[in-house]
């Protein structure tokens, strides 16, 4: 028998793969075109915000929220007042 959480579980699963996957083809197509002799400056964007680029932490960040609402909703059921 599944849990309550099994299927939101699954689906956060599922969309951090697609977001990391379609990210990460981003990011590998810049370096192809990267390849030249000649490097493309950075973005102005990246430049002030660089974490926001990289896929692994935004996905790091996607989990911790995640978790962190799975705690907070079983510490809130079993707390007795």
């Amino acid at each position: 028998m599944m849990g309550g959480w099994t299927i939101p579980t699954i689906i956060v699963g599922l969309i951090i793969v697609g977001v990391s996957y379609v990210m990460t083809v981003s990011v590998m197509k810049k370096t192809e075109e990267r390849a030249s002799a000649m490097d493309t400056p950075i973005s102005k964007t990246v430049r002030e915000h660089p974490i926001l680029m990289n896929p692994i932490i935004i996905m790091y960040i996607i989990f911790g929220i995640f978790t962190g609402i799975m705690i907070f909703y079983y510490w809130a059921k079993s707390a007795s007042y």
